[in-house]
């Protein structure tokens, strides 16, 4: 009999647990908003200076988007020097990049609106989940298969931005 008890107020408190759990992770989602990008303000600069690998990545980063994201690479250097960790922030724009250069580079004739679509998508993918990018952008170049493409060669975890 006491054994059965025992298993019985294991099972409970695993249910409980299992139960507090999921209503932290409600909360969590929450308290998360969709903003105007237009709405944000730059945070201050964090670290003054960035490595020369990471310069050498920024780079190339901003290299590759020059033709749909037009900011120069004095301009992209300082906001990566605003992140707490541009380490972390490189590597999510790396991946947007390859995903980017693995999409354009099949088509020699892609249009800019094409390219912009596709890196307005992948931007959005490294923010938020597929269904819920699927669900918000209304595609007026790419097709489906483009689209199931771009998102297959984006392979991080969505990182929604933090607000102060």
């Amino acid at each position: 009999m006491k054994t059965n008890t025992i298993i019985l107020l294991a099972g409970l408190i695993l249910i409980l647990i299992s139960i507090f759990t999921s209503y932290r992770k409600a909360q969590k989602n929450e308290s998360l908003k969709d903003i105007d990008p237009n709405q944000l303000i730059p945070g201050p600069i964090v670290h003054d200076k960035l490595s020369d690998e990471q310069i050498e990545k920024i780079t190339k980063i901003q290299s590759v988007f020059s033709d749909v994201y037009p900011i120069s690479l004095e301009d992209s250097i300082k906001n990566f020097k605003r992140d707490r960790n541009p380490d972390n922030e490189i590597r999510v724009w790396y991946n947007m990049m390859n995903a980017y250069e693995k999409f354009v580079s099949k088509d020699p004739q892609i249009t800019l609106e094409k390219k912009s679509e596709a890196f307005k998508l992948i931007l959005s993918r490294s923010m938020m989940d597929e269904s819920k990018v699927r669900n918000q952008t209304e595609f007026r170049v790419l097709n489906d298969n483009e689209v199931n493409e771009i998102f297959a060669n984006y392979t991080l975890q969505s990182k929604p931005i933090i607000t102060a």
